[in-house]
């Protein structure tokens, strides 16, 4: 009789995946959360949660709930620089700013925030102090709105409610704010952001799709003010937008 092949598991790492992605999933969890939604025993869950902690998977907040921490965006940089979409964007970066003083970046979500994947520069005096693993606000960056159009009205929320050192009386006019963005974005393919990062700097973003549809990365040009004046929001606005669906066909993405 053939024996048979047991998977093979470890119970402990078992728990601390499934930690990791029920914090994920609520943008937020305490220790009573994880022993009520999981069914993980609270003194294991406490002792998961300190080791994670001291590698920087998760951040105990002022609240004594915890998020995920910079550690797992570090595994998510590792993944998404072995991925094929800078190999698939980054010629149609390099042509976005062929012969300008504009700056392009490549971005996509980690835990939420926009996080730069690849950066082609212009020819241009300037030198945006900007790189890869650099992550942004998603409602005030170019790339953030433009990743944010691909988000469900609970993932937004969740979002906006994980921005750090943001008044609750700021919550709801973001919410708003970056509902008039989303609203623009379905109508005109990009996002503008005038100088909501850094006075003087300004950023026009639009979507990537992969295959099914979903918004898996963003693109943008930034640049001075004085560079990209309002009255060229158009008009650049559509080299982004052509741009990124280049970007979405090669990726497998097919424009009805």
């Amino acid at each position: 009789m053939a024996k048979e092949n047991k998977p093979y598991s470890v119970p402990a790492i078992e728990k601390a995946i499934a930690i990791l992605n029920g914090i994920a999933a609520n943008g937020k969890m305490g220790i009573p959360d994880i022993h009520a939604e999981l069914g993980i025993p609270k003194s294991t869950a406490f002792v998961i949660l300190n080791t994670l902690e001291k590698h920087s998977l998760v951040e105990k907040l002022d609240d004594g709930k915890y998020a995920l921490g910079h550690g797992v965006l570090s595994w998510g940089m590792n993944y998404y620089r072995q991925s094929d979409i800078k190999q698939v964007a980054r010629p149609h970066l390099d042509k976005l700013v062929e012969g300008t003083p504009y700056t392009a970046h490549l971005a996509v979500l980690v835990s939420r925030q926009p996080v730069y994947i690849d950066k082609s520069e212009g020819s241009g005096f300037v030198r945006f102090a900007t790189m890869a693993g650099q992550a942004l606000p998603l409602h005030s960056s170019g790339v953030g709105k433009a990743l944010a159009f691909g988000m469900s009205e609970t993932e937004l929320a969740q979002a906006i409610a994980a921005i750090p050192d943001l008044p609750e009386a700021e919550r709801a006019r973001t919410a708003e704010s970056l509902a008039e963005d989303i609203r623009f974005i379905r109508e005109h393919g990009y996002s503008i952001e005038d100088e909501q990062m850094e006075e003087g700097i300004r950023c026009i973003g639009a979507p990537v799709y992969g295959p099914s549809g979903s918004v898996v990365a963003s693109v943008s040009l930034t640049a001075l003010s004085k560079d990209l004046p309002a009255i060229k929001f158009q008009s650049v606005g559509e080299r982004v937008r052509e741009t990124a669906m280049r970007i979405s066909a090669e990726m497998g993405f097919a424009q009805k």
